[in-house]
């Protein structure tokens, strides 16, 4: 008879198998009742759906949530925080419309002081004269369940559209100058956010590793889609485990096979893979042109298997990225286990 240890053991590897899109096989309705996501550890947990289905209900996911978004320049270095309804007091000071704009939005257990704001408004902000606004959601996504931030994605990607939709109308906003930047369900609230907004309209999304764990991928409406924007950027890095697999993006980028990465070992949570996709995107803005390139492969089989079908190259992050070009499909490159990560990377 196996330990209960074991039994946790073989359980853990069945549901690490089963949400990997490359294998599938058919569970059992027994097993079908429950759901992998991560707890506060970041460490994978079996949670039963109709626990799931009460917890999205909660207040947490509702309408109800706070929205602040933290504006930045160049002569603005601290922010200066409104809340929606608060907009009209946005002066010229605050938010120049002649100016790029680069919205920045966070995923779990994060803020906006969290290292993956704060590097990526400080590396535009240091190379561009642009207007940096970040997303603060963590009246919802702050909290250790994770069920609820899910479900808090939907209103705040729809907050979002209705803060450049008023910029748009009050302050001369060019929706072709928007980038949105989201990391983990950030990703999901840029998705979303585009959207509402008016599919297509926002210029570029990049989503960094989206969040896999209670995300549909036969849903596009709760997840980020490659129509969301005239470009939709998507770099996968724990793919299959904290992060979708699927190519969801118009051009999505798979450093080292988009799975685990150099450097972080092997583990279910995969946090480290998880984060590795903003900190190769931060690196990227500051990296040269020909260090950034991708190989595109044909599917994800001959990422699977390291097959090498070459067919063009496309740039992964930069600045700016790919959206006047033609980059589409997925793509392949190589980077280092430590920065700087682009070191390694030889395209040709």
């Amino acid at each position: 008879m196996l330990h209960r240890n074991s039994w946790m053991y073989l359980l853990m590897l069945l549901g690490a198998v089963c949400a990997s899109p490359i294998i599938r096989f058919n569970a059992t309705k027994k097993l079908d009742e429950w759901i992998e996501i991560p707890n506060s550890s970041w460490e994978m947990t079996w949670v039963h759906r109709s626990v799931v289905e009460v917890q999205s209900h909660a207040k947490w996911g509702s309408k109800q949530t706070e929205v602040l978004f933290i504006f930045y320049s160049r002569s603005n270095a601290t922010g200066s925080t409104y809340r929606l309804s608060e907009l009209e007091n946005v002066n010229d000071a605050v938010f120049n419309s002649s100016r790029p704009t680069r919205v920045i939005v966070h995923g779990w257990l994060n803020n906006r002081d969290s290292p993956f704001n704060v590097e990526v408004r400080r590396t535009y902000l240091k190379n561009w004269d642009y207007n940096v606004i970040v997303v603060d959601w963590s009246s919802c996504a702050g909290k250790l369940n994770y069920i609820a931030a899910a479900y808090c994605t939907t209103e705040v990607g729809k907050t979002v559209a209705r803060m450049l939709l008023n910029l748009k109308m009050n302050k001369g906003l060019t929706l072709d100058d928007v980038y949105v930047v989201g990391h983990s369900l950030g990703a999901h609230v840029a998705g979303i956010s585009g959207k509402a907004v008016g599919g297509g309209r926002i210029s570029t999304i990049v989503a960094l590793d989206p969040a896999y764990p209670l995300v549909s991928f036969w849903d596009q409406n709760s997840r980020v889609f490659r129509d969301d924007a005239q470009y939709v950027e998507v770099i996968h890095t724990s793919g299959g485990y904290l992060g979708f697999l699927e190519p969801i993006g118009t051009a999505d980028f798979y450093p080292n096979g988009g799975v685990v990465q150099p450097g972080c070992g092997f583990n279910f949570a995969g946090i480290c893979s998880h984060s590795r996709s903003w900190e190769l995107f931060v690196e990227s803005l500051l990296e040269p042109e020909e260090r950034l390139m991708a190989k595109q492969i044909l599917s994800l089989d001959n990422l699977q298997f390291g097959k090498d079908d070459t067919i063009r190259l496309a740039k992964m992050g930069g600045e700016p990225l790919n959206q006047k070009s033609d980059a589409s499909g997925l793509y392949y490159m190589t980077t280092s286990d430590r920065s700087p990560y682009f070191d390694s990377n030889k395209p040709n």
